[in-house]
């Protein structure tokens, strides 16, 4: 059984960042919601567990997503702050994205346009894309790390220390296909548009290939058809 956090609450880690709650933990590292005293503002401190030190596989693949996470920020990704060696164990400082996740407006009762879902879609596919070419692996993907922005979405950093699976992206655009085809608001345009591409998505097997290049360039067209529309 997991323990429900490597120190007491609240924390002041490296004089900088105070570790307010647990955001989730698994069986090698803690994630906090924080604060960063100089910037006055919410990040997320995730922490390598103390009993992991001991075992230099574990560290070497936190070091070496803390890497490949600094390496793939940007305008649609959650950036790594820092890299923090304190109290004995490394931790990654990242930005915490300010918007809800996207899984907790849907359960609140809100839908998806067939414009908002798109524009989803699009951006998961070009990190899929990205990752792919980069070789690269990144923990599975679900509605809860995606933020909606106003005029678009941000993503978690899911990339970590590993390689990628031919599967991973086919992994991760089903899991949307699959999470966002019963929250289509119907009444939007060309929603029934959407019903059909996602549930085009879902009929994809292990026998019969998932290509992100091509998904990619059906949303592209969808987003002209809603543009146009």
């Amino acid at each position: 059984m997991l323990s429900s956090s490597v120190y007491s609450l609240p924390k002041l880690l490296g004089g900088q960042y105070m570790l307010t709650s647990i955001l989730r933990e698994t069986a090698d590292t803690v994630v906090y919601t924080a604060t960063q005293k100089d910037m006055r503002r919410e990040v997320v401190v995730e922490t390598l567990r103390l009993k992991r030190m001991a075992d230099p596989f574990k560290v070497q693949a936190f070091l070496e997503t803390a890497r490949l996470q600094t390496s793939v920020g940007g305008k649609f990704i959650a950036t790594v702050l820092e890299l923090l060696y304190a109290e004995d164990t490394w931790h990654i400082a990242r930005e915490r994205i300010q918007s809800p996740p996207l899984d907790e407006l849907l359960e609140a009762g809100e839908r998806g346009s067939a414009a908002s879902l798109c524009e989803l879609m699009l951006t998961l596919i070009r990190n899929c894309i990205k990752y792919d070419m980069m070789g690269v692996d990144s923990a599975p993907f679900s509605l809860q790390n995606a933020h909606f922005m106003g005029l678009g979405f941000r993503l978690d950093n899911l990339v970590r220390a590993g390689k990628r699976d031919s599967q991973t992206s086919r992994r991760d655009i089903q899991n949307a296909a699959r999470e966002l085809l019963p929250k289509i608001d119907h009444a939007s345009p060309f929603a029934h548009d959407m019903e059909v591409l996602l549930n085009n998505i879902l009929r994809y097997s292990h026998w019969t290939e998932l290509v992100p290049l091509d998904i990619y360039a059906e949303f592209i067209r969808m987003q002209l058809l809603i543009m146009r529309g």
